[in-house]
């Protein structure tokens, strides 16, 4: 029996009490290794560089990753462990004309399990890739575009059957059409769909807030272009010495979004990030940790209740920012606190709990940005499934997207699993380059290089420009999503 399959067979009260902090504790228990071989060849036969097939780890069908654990051949052939079940993979690498993306290869659909067989990686991504194309344009009307790029990848997978001595520079090149016949056709399905149902009612297009300082263009802009403004809850900023918040810099913002009519947020009330944790704060003991919680949530919701209707009550509490160094069983809990304790205070509002890093590739490296590293490291996808096993109750499912580094139609797949709650979504946050960086800052966070990447062509303002209007075009598309907030301009 599987974790996830363990916690729904349980009650809450014998799921809470089963935590032992880890989300799996394995010290008993011997486990078989599963592995797996898979090719990594690039367009002259070659092995692929080392970092690429560094990056390469298994997922089940539904993304959630699996701790990476490889050897790499000289041969280019990559050693992972996996476990007993289906998988898929995924890997970091270039396509030639298309981007250094993310790149999934999953049996078409059906998952690999672990044998001596060795996967091609980058053909199998192309095929993965052409029979969900396929799937898509079985009905609807198709640009000339689409459709090439369609059969140009199942002209040059057949060209690699025919001639193996080139077939690492073919499937190369059938992976690239794949994945730009993928990104057309999920982009004019989506604009079938808004032309059939046209517009969405109360639909919220929003951005940070934080830059308002009194009538000036990036005023007048915001309330030209956009109707939904994120507001500064920064505990760190807003109670820097305990007991004496300081509201004047929300107070501002959120009277001029009265005034000009657009819908605010309060963002994010409870943050075990820097950001978040004020110095009184620091190393607080799980009791005072519960009691400040309920505290700073409830003081604000209750302050702003019939002003502010929208709240991020926590973020980023799948163990990526768990600077209070919880146990799993205590991030639920605390996520619980906040969602209660905001409802308590206005039963009106509306409680988002906010997820970052939405394909979890940390998890498979093992890595956070603040907090203690367990056996089993919590992503937005499971950190949720136990939310809703445990019966806590929040409205709306928090996704922040930040170049993933994917193409558009794996980020669609990705939103099928966020929609799988049953919840609308909201895009929190969202951005893209506008300028290839001359030099990597020194201070660049951990989740912002982890969207490292390239897509079509170097990142400028037309790229930027293309990569929005195409994201926001599938977004708008589907029924869960309510509101996207471009973090900030």
């Amino acid at each position: 029996m599987t974790r996830r399959e363990f916690i729904k067979t349980m009650s809450v009260s014998a799921f809470l009490g089963f935590y032992s902090g880890k989300i799996c504790s394995q010290a008993d228990i011997k486990k078989r290794s599963y592995k797996m071989k898979v090719k990594m060849i690039n367009g002259n036969g070659n092995p692929m560089p080392e970092g690429w097939c560094r990056s390469l780890y298994s997922s089940d069908l539904h993304f959630e990753p699996i701790r990476r654990k490889s050897e790499i051949g000289s041969d280019g052939i990559v050693t992972i462990e996996t476990a007993d079940k289906d998988v898929a993979l995924h890997a970091h690498i270039l396509v030639p004309d298309f981007g250094f993306v993310w790149v999934t290869a999953d049996n078409c659909g059906e998952g690999f399990s672990a044998s001596d067989a060795v996967i091609d990686f980058v053909a199998d991504s192309a095929k993965s890739r052409l029979k969900d194309v396929v799937e898509i344009t079985k009905s609807g009307d198709f640009s000339a575009e689409c459709l090439a790029h369609k059969s140009a990848c199942e002209e040059f997978l057949e060209l690699a059957k025919q001639k193996p001595d080139k077939s690492g520079l073919f499937n190369l090149k059938a992976l690239s059409h794949a994945l730009w016949a993928g990104e057309y056709a999920i982009v004019e399905k989506s604009r079938q769909k808004i032309a059939k149902r046209q517009t969405k009612k109360d639909f919220l297009f929003g951005c940070n807030a934080f830059s308002y300082h009194g009538d000036t263009p990036y005023a007048y802009y915001f309330r030209e272009v956009l109707n939904f403004a994120t507001l500064p809850f920064y505990l760190a900023s807003l109670e820097p010495e305990e007991g004496k918040p300081k509201y004047d810099r929300i107070d501002t913002i959120l009277e001029w979004c009265e005034k000009v009519g657009i819908t605010p947020k309060g963002h994010p009330l409870w943050w075990g990030h820097e950001a978040g944790i004020p110095k009184w704060l620091a190393g607080a003991s799980w009791q005072d940790a519960q009691r400040h919680c309920a505290r700073v949530v409830g003081r604000s919701v209750e302050r702003y209740k019939g002003r502010i209707n929208i709240w991020d009550v926590i973020n980023e509490a799948h163990d990526w920012a768990n600077g209070l160094k919880l146990t799993h069983e205590q991030e639920i809990e605390i996520t619980r606190i906040c969602c209660d304790t905001a409802k308590s205070k206005d039963p009106n509002a509306t409680i988002i709990v906010n997820n970052c890093c939405p394909f979890g590739e940390y998890s498979a490296d093992g890595k956070v940005h603040l907090g203690p590293v367990y056996d089993k490291v919590y992503t937005p996808l499971a950190y949720l499934d136990d939310l809703m096993n445990t019966g806590v109750e929040f409205d709306v499912v928090g996704v922040q997207l930040y170049f993933p580094a994917r193409d558009m139609l794996s980020i669609s797949k990705l939103l099928d699993e966020y929609a799988r709650f049953g919840k609308p979504v909201h895009i929190t946050e969202l951005g893209v380059r506008s300028a290839e960086p001359e030099r990597k800052p020194s201070q660049e966070s951990e989740q912002v290089r982890r969207t490292q990447g390239e897509w079509h062509y170097p990142w400028c303002e037309k790229v930027q420009a293309d990569w929005m209007e195409w994201f926001y075009t599938m977004a708008y598309a589907r029924e869960e999503i309510k509101a996207i907030t471009w973090w900030d301009f």
